[in-house]
Parts: C-alpha cells; sequence; structure tokens
C-alpha cells in the first residue's frame, strides 16, 4: 500500500463530499479522482493555500501540466458520456479552450503574487 500525506486539497474534498447538495457531492467525488495526479494535487492544494489566506510557490510546469491532466480527465469523462458524437467534439474543444484560458489566469496570477518557481 502506498503511503499517501493527506494534504489541505483532500481535506476540503472530503468536506465537499460530506455536502447534503447531490451535486457538490459528485463534484467532490470526481475531484477526489482527477487529484490522483501529483500536479493536479500540487495545483489545487496550492489554491486552497490561497484560499486560506497564505502563499506557496508553484512551478509554472507544474500549472501546465496539472491543466493538461485536467483536460485530460474532463475529455475521458465527456467521451463515456452519453451524448451524442458531434456533440462530445463541440464540448470537448469548449472545455480546452476554457481551461487553456484558465491556465493563463492563474499563471498570470501567480506571476503577480510572486509564486512561480
Amino acid at each position: 500500500m502506498v503511503d499517501k500525506k493527506i494534504t489541505l486539497a483532500d481535506i476540503f474534498l472530503d468536506i465537499l463530499a460530506k455536502s447534503q447538495d447531490k451535486n457538490t457531492k459528485l463534484m467532490a467525488e470526481r475531484m477526489k479522482v482527477a487529484i490522483k495526479s501529483p500536479e493536479i494535487s500540487e495545483l489545487v492544494n496550492v489554491c486552497v493555500t490561497n484560499a486560506l489566506g497564505y502563499k506557496t510557490k508553484i512551478k509554472t510546469k507544474t500549472v501546465n501540466d496539472a491543466l493538461d491532466g485536467i483536460i485530460t480527465f474532463v475529455h475521458s469523462e465527456i467521451d463515456e458520456s452519453d451524448m451524442a458524437e458531434s456533440d462530445k467534439e463541440k464540448e470537448k474543444s469548449s472545455y480546452q479552450l476554457f481551461a487553456k484560458e484558465l491556465g493563463k489566469v492563474l499563471i498570470e496570477y501567480f506571476r503577480k503574487n510572486d509564486q512561480l518557481i
């Protein structure tokens, strides 16, 4: 068995998973699967740390790798959905554009706050 350290992201997702709202619970469970990737986990932890009012550093490459991992994760979920194939491609393209723009915003935010390594 792998000895995984408990992170702020794990605690945050455990709290969300206990919500009475079904959509929040579902989101938390999906995020738990996604943060198995070390890069995604690190990005989520940095964001949670920032939300708590603290600062921590992250590499630009880690942010980009995390976003690529999130895109891949979402694309696989879209592929497994019961959407029409043409709708799947539109949804994947739209999500990819959104994620790339989000990446630019995150990197700029981290840069302005001297959090990039």
